[in-house]
């Protein structure tokens, strides 16, 4: 009988581990969070979204690059901000070896962290989030 009850306990348990666990990886960061402007006069505020990055910026949220590609000129600097929930990366591809454009790798970024990189030479540059590879994006430089 004890034994009947451990198992039915364990088969629980897994379930709700489960269960969090795919919670916890599928969830999406909500709209709200991105940034926004107030918009006042004499008698009520207003909250406008603002759903598109500053130029020569790339967001990273809901586990993608917004936007997955973006074309700069020679010298000019692209900052990659981390919305998200979870630590991210950025980096040259190849995974895992970053050999495209070895100097394009960022430290681990927190919600709210930045990392700033200055394009020197025309061309298509593929990256990808180092913690998360299979996320994409590409800078175009003309």
């Amino acid at each position: 009988m004890k034994k009947n009850v451990i198992i039915v306990l364990l088969v629980i348990l897994v379930a709700a581990v489960a269960g969090l666990l795919g919670w916890y990886f599928t969830k999406e960061e909500p709209l709200g969070n991105t940034n926004t402007v107030a918009a006042t006069n004499t008698t009520t505020t207003t909250n406008v979204e603002i759903l598109k990055p500053p130029a020569n910026t790339v967001w990273i949220m809901n586990g993608s690059f917004t936007p997955s590609v973006l074309t700069v000129e020679v010298g000019e600097k692209v900052t990659w901000v981390n919305k998200d929930e979870f630590l991210r990366r950025v980096a040259s591809d190849p995974h895992p070896d970053s050999t495209t454009l070895p100097e394009l790798v960022s430290n681990d970024l927190e919600k709210g962290e930045s990392f700033s990189f200055s394009f020197t030479e025309e061309g298509e540059w593929l990256y990808h989030d180092y913690l998360n590879p299979i996320k994409h994006g590409k800078i175009i430089v003309e």
